[in-house]
């Protein structure tokens, strides 16, 4: 690939290859790092090799409803493209594996709660280390925010991780500066913020970054965590600050077994929040789906945190009826919910050595093919946030909302660092043009049926 911004286009799709994390197939860096300048949205190619540019995206026409000023609506559907051979199997346990799930939900009573609709704000993901910095950045920031508005996304989601915001990474005070100016634009429009801190994916294939922790001992650790945690309160004010979602990814990328105890985790937990002063800002943490409940049971007994977090990616194995204890168990010590990220794995196993590591498992995501099945998850997870009282819902891969490659001869021959830059291709125009997929509109009328 050539052009700026392409190595960062691919990176954002396979930043979790080689991590052991189950299901972590998602990403840090992000296909908006295609955002090349103000005003220019170009998109990167392969050298000597012609990209496909099929896309499954909807043509926007003006409209009337509310938050549709700053980009257009949608204004029909297209059908379904059909499931290849290849994936029929796969696909129809993962929807057995949705309805079973949809079946449950309706059998406890209509939803009767009220949940923020959030996305993630993928153009300021912090794993892009000094892309962020550069110029044109922020107009992408802009462009995205306006496109989500119209959907009527009700806040966002922005990872701020250790060692990024602190004083010693260089160029510090430009990223406090970039962040106080993306936080500007989410307040400008209404948006609530949720803040992911935890570590960034220093040393990795998937972000620029270089950052040695081999010499960082847990101690350190814990005051280099806390002195952040507590620059993003003073700073940024956000409404929710996720401060351990994944004790697993935390550990890998460290290389600090300690986290992998709940118990020792729970204790570092509190570590970080004895006296802090959090203000407005209401402080979680937790585990994901996949992970171990006895932190999640550990993390609202002994801990002042103000809810759990949760992270939703396989819907295989017990993922979907953890999702329910980790509910009851948040409710049962008086905690709500944090749901800040979520999106349907399309992997009907549970391997021992996660779908993060398989790039044919992450490539499937890219197709228009898997739409309903991404509708469904949507629908699944919203009906259960309704039902449980989550307070904020933010999908991760929101990029689905405005556009699917269609899968055909010429996209399914794709490695998958080519499906990624294609995808993400066909991705700018769709927010150049304010086109949204069929997913994108389902997740507008999700939010309308809020209430």
């Amino acid at each position: 690939m050539n052009g700026p911004g392409a190595s960062a286009a691919v990176a954002s799709r396979v930043i979790r290859l080689g991590l052991t994390a189950p299901f972590r197939w998602r990403l840090s860096m992000l296909t908006l790092s295609l955002f090349l300048a103000a005003g220019s949205l170009a998109a990167p190619s392969c050298a000597g090799k012609e990209m496909p540019s099929t896309a499954s995206t909807i043509r926007a026409v003006p409209s009337n409803t509310p938050g549709a000023s700053q980009a257009e609506v949608p204004s029909d559907t297209q059908s379904p493209a059909p499931v290849p051979a290849e994936y029929q199997a796969t696909y129809g346990n993962l929807k057995a594996a949705l309805d079973a799930f949809e079946t449950y939900l309706n059998s406890q009573g209509p939803p009767k709660n009220s949940t923020i609709f959030g996305a993630e704000l993928l153009p300021a993901n912090c794993n892009r280390g000094e892309e962020l910095l550069q110029p044109g950045v922020m107009a992408s920031v802009t462009l995205f925010l306006d496109r989500l508005q119209s959907l009527g996304v009700q806040g966002v989601t922005i990872p701020i991780h250790y060692p990024l915001y602190s004083p010693e990474f260089p160029r510090f005070a430009e990223y406090v500066a970039f962040y106080k100016q993306v936080v500007q634009e989410v307040r400008r429009r209404g948006m609530k913020l949720d803040v992911e801190s935890h570590v960034i994916f220093a040393n990795t294939p998937f972000s620029p970054i270089k950052w040695d922790y081999s010499k960082l001992t847990f101690d350190d650790y814990k005051t280099a965590r806390r002195d952040v945690i507590t620059r993003v309160i003073n700073d940024l004010h956000p409404d929710f600050l996720n401060i351990g979602a994944e004790p697993d990814t935390e550990a890998t990328l460290l290389g600090m077994k300690d986290l992998l105890d709940p118990q020792k985790y729970t204790d570092y937990i509190s570590y970080l929040l004895d006296g802090l002063d959090r203000g407005n800002t209401k402080v979680v943490a937790g585990v994901g789906s996949w992970g171990n409940l006895d932190y999640a049971r550990d993390l609202a007994a002994q801990t002042s945190l103000d809810g759990l977090s949760l992270h939703v990616y396989p819907v295989v194995g017990s993922s979907l009826t953890k999702m329910v204890e980790i509910a009851n168990i948040a409710r049962s010590h008086g905690k709500f919910i944090d749901f800040d990220e979520c999106w349907l794995s399309k992997a009907d196993v549970m391997p021992s050595n996660g779908v993060a590591s398989s790039p044919e498992i992450m490539r499937r995501d890219a197709f228009s093919f898997w739409a309903p099945l991404d509708q469904e998850f949507l629908t699944t997870m919203a009906k259960y946030s309704r039902l449980y009282g989550v307070a904020y819902l933010s999908p991760f891969w929101c990029s689905y909302f405005f556009s699917y490659l269609d899968y055909s001869a010429q996209t399914a021959t794709l490695n998958y660092p080519d499906t990624a830059v294609a995808e993400a291709r066909v991705e700018s125009q769709a927010l150049r043009d304010g086109s949204f997929t069929s997913t994108g509109q389902l997740y507008r009328t999700l939010i309308a049926q809020n209430g």
